[in-house]
């Protein structure tokens, strides 16, 4: 198939999965990309992986962009070209803000909220993680969607059991206002009975704590350096009781 930079064979099992893997995080550090690989038995060796990613790249696949200072790691998004052919796939829907995806605020979104992902899977916690990019599809393709586009839908396996819940990683405050609208969204959902915030410092836990104070669903607020230390020792408040308490008691 002929692409702007020339002819480019896919192969199913190698440079599909990492396609896949730049859809569903949206931005991706190499490393990070890199880790996904080896977790998932796709590439064990760095040197084939960088050759393949940059031959994505210069096959109009992917976009390689510098994100000093944020990381040394070189940073890939998929093209255009990059999203029709994983049609056939996955579900791939423009993004609403695609003309503000490429800001600094997104790319360390999706990059903080990758490095959770792989922290659940170094714990060996990680049963299942839905993208927003899966549940943006399903909320708009199908009737059995959830009440909003939620940053994931995260399932781990705590001892025997396997627990399901809605994951929002908050990097920065929205206003007290959207935080209401979010609320009595999460209160009119059905699909789903537990969810989580993580945000990267005290001060913001304790405003989308006000914002939740009291609410009728079960929302806890974590920490995303005890999120990634041990997710089942992290310390979480209680929006519905006000206490301070272990996640793992309260999943």
């Amino acid at each position: 198939m002929g692409f702007q930079k020339g002819s480019i064979t896919l192969s199913p099992a190698k440079d599909i999965p990492i396609l896949l893997q730049v859809l569903h995080s949206r931005f991706i550090t190499h490393d990070q990309l890199f880790e996904f690989m080896v977790i998932d038995c796709i590439e064990l060796k760095r040197a084939s992986f960088t050759w393949r990613v940059g031959r994505l790249v210069e096959g109009g696949l992917l976009i390689r962009r510098c994100a000093r200072p944020l990381t040394a790691s070189p940073v890939y998004s998929l093209t255009d070209v990059g999203a029709l052919m994983l049609a056939d796939y996955s579900p791939v829907l423009d993004s609403p803000n695609d003309r503000e995806t490429s800001l600094p605020s997104h790319v360390n979104h999706s990059i903080g909220l990758t490095d959770l992902r792989l922290s659940l899977a170094r714990q060996g916690l990680l049963e299942n993680w839905e993208s927003e990019v899966t549940i943006r599809a399903k909320n708009e393709l199908t009737r059995s969607g959830y009440a909003k586009d939620y940053d994931a839908i995260v399932t781990v396996r705590l001892d025997e059991r396997l627990v399901p819940f809605a994951l929002e990683y908050e990097r920065t405050p929205k206003s007290s206002k959207d935080y209401l609208r979010i609320r009595r969204l999460l209160e009119q959902e059905d699909s789903l009975t537990r969810f989580l915030y993580i945000v990267p410092e005290p001060q913001l836990a304790d405003f989308i704590f006000d914002c939740f104070t009291g609410t009728s669903v079960a929302l806890f607020i974590g920490l995303a350096a005890d999120f990634i230390r041990s997710f089942t020792e992290m310390k979480v408040m209680d929006a519905t009781s006000a206490q301070v308490t272990s996640i793992t008691e309260v999943l």
